[in-house]
């Protein structure tokens, strides 16, 4: 039984809330996982809180689920058991932009929009996956593998985290990489590249509460070019890819179908605030719907801090000559659309409008995986036939892909949308959704972020793998509360 008084006692009143229907809006996001009313929601102003409020929570055994932008759209952040949420978007300090060293130092509740525009004005650039919420946590981001749109390059699209600050389930404060050796993060060798943070990464939150992370900045070139090569299918399109990533061309290398690229283009939605949106008809969605390319490759070539202009050169002339030996010809422009290239720019940077896409039908439910660049046809089309056969519209299914370390394999996304409002529409859009993630699986899909339904199926498929990460979770967070219910973790 969760006391307000003693959260009260330990934080102040004016940061614990337990209105019934505030805590009802925690409960839910726009996703198919259920979850239950948490009995309070509390804010965290600084370290020395969050671990107050762990420690209680051990000693009561009183849930605790952390959130910092309540932005991640599958459920990780909603209460299973009910419980405390902690919140920590009140946690939005940059702490550091260190432009010698390359480093930026945030705290859980600054968001993507709020670190890319200080960091734009210096002539740096954070990487941001593409379709991020403006709004979302930067550091839950990185900590959920989130894939960035310039993931084709080891260098600017991995490895992006350094140090790390959190506090473990029993309150104890834990740093990683050069952090941990005392002093300020970073240290005398600056921001120390390490992988033990790993252990924490696409936990979500059940093993830890991170409280500071360092995190890569780059350059930001004011040369850049996007070039689009249209596709009428998605099986031409794995052998250029390869040709292209062999030569290392480009930071951004990802593929959009038509639906997804019309929802970028259309200019009668606006990037929604909160999720799910507003359901808005469009007929100049439909209209760029019907007259885009089934499919369309988009590389993104940016300078280099030194002889920018000549790398631009380097990297054009090797990209046309791959692609002129295929018969293709990049353009920096579609048939009809003289202005894309310069949507692309501003999307590389905020890659915001593909979220225009909830405008549709004010949900959208992903299936969200890693494949061989090869399977990319199998697997769109063992989804179109899923859904024919479930009388789901095939051409209302929303696609894009973006290549890992230099096409050694692809992060793929399809998306169902569904009226958010329950509804028997909206029960086989679930079915869908559930059928379509098992048999993606089954050809070899890895779903490397389980949430919800994929959890239960990622892990029945992997039971010794299952049983590692529960004795790992029972050591760590013996009492059970941190975000019970997630991954494969339940309530003891």
């Amino acid at each position: 039984m969760i006391s307000i008084n003693d959260l009260q006692n330990i934080l102040g009143r004016d940061l614990v809330l337990n209105n019934d229907k505030i805590c009802e809006t925690y409960s839910r996001d726009q996703s198919f996982v259920n979850g239950q009313k948490p009995g309070a929601i509390v804010f965290a102003e600084s370290v020395e809180q969050i671990q107050k409020i762990l420690r209680y929570a051990n000693t009561t055994k009183i849930p605790v689920v952390p959130r910092s932008s309540g932005l991640n759209l599958h459920g990780g952040a909603v209460p299973a058991y009910g419980g405390i949420v902690l919140d920590l978007s009140k946690m939005d300090k940059i702490i550091e932009i260190n432009e010698k060293d390359l480093y930026v130092i945030v705290e859980p509740g600054v968001t993507f929009e709020k670190l890319q525009d200080a960091l734009t004005e210096k002539s740096f650039r954070v990487m941001l996956p593409f379709g991020v919420p403006p709004a979302r946590s930067v550091l839950t981001s990185y900590l959920e593998r989130d894939i960035m749109m310039t993931s084709a390059s080891t260098e600017y699209g991995n490895f992006l985290t350094h140090d790390t600050e959190l506090v473990l389930p029993d309150g104890e404060l834990f740093r990683t990489g050069c952090w941990n050796l005392g002093g300020r993060p970073g240290g005398l060798y600056g921001p120390g590249l390490n992988t033990l943070h790993r252990l924490w990464t696409g936990a979500q939150g059940t093993l830890g509460v991170f409280t500071k992370m360092v995190i890569s900045i780059h350059h930001l070139s004011p040369f850049r070019n996007f070039f689009f090569i249209p596709f009428e299918t998605s099986g031409e399109i794995p052998e250029p890819i390869k040709k292209i990533q062999r030569k290392e061309i480009g930071w951004e290398c990802l593929g959009l179908n038509r639906f997804n690229l019309a929802a970028v283009l259309n200019k009668e939605w606006e990037t929604p605030e909160n999720f799910p949106a507003k359901s808005l008809p469009s007929s100049n969605f439909e209209r760029l719907k019907a007259s885009l390319p089934p499919w369309t490759l988009i590389i993104g070539i940016s300078g280099l801090p030194h002889l920018a202009e000549e790398w631009i050169r380097i990297q054009k002339e090797a990209l046309l000559e791959v692609c002129s030996g295929m018969g293709l010809k990049p353009e920096r422009s579609l048939p009809g659309f003289s202005d894309i290239e310069d949507i692309f720019l501003k999307e590389s940077l905020r890659p915001f409008s593909i979220l225009k896409k909830f405008n549709y039908k004010g949900a959208v439910h992903d299936l969200s995986f890693k494949t061989h660049l090869k399977k990319i046809p199998e697997m769109e089309a063992a989804l179109i036939s899923l859904a024919r056969d479930s009388g789901y519209t095939p051409d209302d299914i929303g696609g894009y892909f973006t290549v890992i370390e230099r096409g050694r394999s692809v992060h793929c996304e399809f998306d169902l949308h569904a009226f958010p409002e329950p509804s028997e529409k909206r029960e086989k859009v679930k079915a869908l959704w559930e059928a379509a993630g098992k048999d993606l699986l089954d050809r070899g899909a890895l779903f490397d972020r389980p949430y919800g339904a994929w959890a239960e199926m990622v892990y029945a498929q992997a039971p010794e793998y299952h049983k590692k990460l529960s004795q790992l979770k029972t050591e760590m967070d013996p009492r059970g509360i941190l975000n019970p219910g997630r991954l494969c973790f339940t309530m003891k």
